[in-house]
Order: structure tokens, then sequence, then C-alpha cells
């Protein structure tokens, strides 16, 4: 994820913009060999978490490699890699959920794309993009009827990227913060 190797001939300043994709970006699954660079890149995404919200997120929180490794052999989980020439750029880690009938609701199959990160170095060139048409992919082989995901509301680049991609709000999660101790609202 932080190869230090040359993206492609597109840049951040290229004309072709966010929606448009490089070639040089290959996007494949990922194996167990790729577990310490999709580490490595889930530490970078918990940066960015930290800092939007230091509150709730712990510095250096990542899953292990062993528990990576394990998904990527169980069925109905998928972790892919993009890469940029011999540069790890990005990642996604979606499962196939199937929520049962309620008296509440009705039963769905969804796929919960659960993680998605690129390092910053190599974001706006498209790299995301990519990841999401492999996820998708996956998602009409896989039969779903929908892909969810969480995003935090601090993180507007992420938002507007899900959105250009034709993702829409359709659940929220309101908090209201208290101070220590359950006293009163602090807002």
């Amino acid at each position: 994820m932080r190869n230090d190797s040359p993206a492609s001939s597109v840049s951040r300043g290229d004309p072709l913009g966010p929606d448009v994709v490089s070639p040089a970006i290959h996007v494949r699954l990922a194996e167990a060999a790729d577990a310490d660079a999709i580490v490595r890149l889930e530490l970078e995404v918990q940066e960015w978490h930290v800092a939007g919200r230091p509150d709730l997120f712990k510095p250096e929180g990542s899953d292990t490699a062993a528990e990576i490794i394990t998904r990527i052999a169980t069925p109905g989980q998928f972790y892919w890699i993009a890469t940029l020439g011999d540069a790890v750029a990005g990642y996604a880690y979606a499962r196939v959920f199937e929520e049962p009938e309620s008296r509440w609701r009705r039963s769905s199959r969804m796929l919960v794309l659960d993680q998605m990160g690129v390092a910053e170095r190599y974001r706006r060139l498209g790299v995301g993009r990519r990841l999401w048409n492999e996820v998708r992919e996956v998602a009409v082989a896989e039969r779903v009827e929908r892909v969810v995901l969480n995003v935090w509301s601090f993180n507007t680049t992420a938002r507007q990227f899900y959105e250009r991609i034709g993702f829409a709000s359709f659940h929220e999660r309101m908090a209201l913060e208290l101070e220590p101790g359950g006293g009163n609202a602090t807002r």
C-alpha cells in the first residue's frame, strides 16, 4: 500500500478527473501473501479515522494478517487489492450477508462493503472506482439485492466518492454525546 513506485503517467492534476480510471491500475482478488500489504493499508485508513474522531478510534487499530488470511479463505468473503505497477495502491473487503425475515423486516441478501481504502498518494487516480467495479461484479455474481456500507459523517471525501458511484443514504445512525459519567448533553 505504501510502495514508492510511480503510479503511472496519470497524476493528481490529470484532466481525466476522478471518474476515469488509469489503465495501469490492476485489481485482483487478494491472496494470503497480500495480507501484510492489506494491514499496512488498513493502518493508513485508521490514521484518517483517528484524526476525524480520536474519541472513538484507536491509533494502530487494524485486523491482523492472520484474520485477513482466514477471511480470504472463507466462502462468501472477498478481499481485493489494487496495484499500480508493483505498488499496492488500495484494497476492499466485502462479505455476503443474509438477513433473515423477522416480524418487522423482509429477508434480504446483501453484500456488505465492510472496508475500502486507497493509499493517500494514489487517491483521485481512479483506484477506488476500479475497486468498486470489481466489488460490483461480485455483487452481481452473488445475486445480492444490494450493496451496503457504513461511512463516518466526518469522512466527506469518502461520502462524496460513494455518492458519485451511486450510493445513497437509506439508514442513518445518530448520537447525542454526553458528559463523562452520563451527565447533561455537551451540545
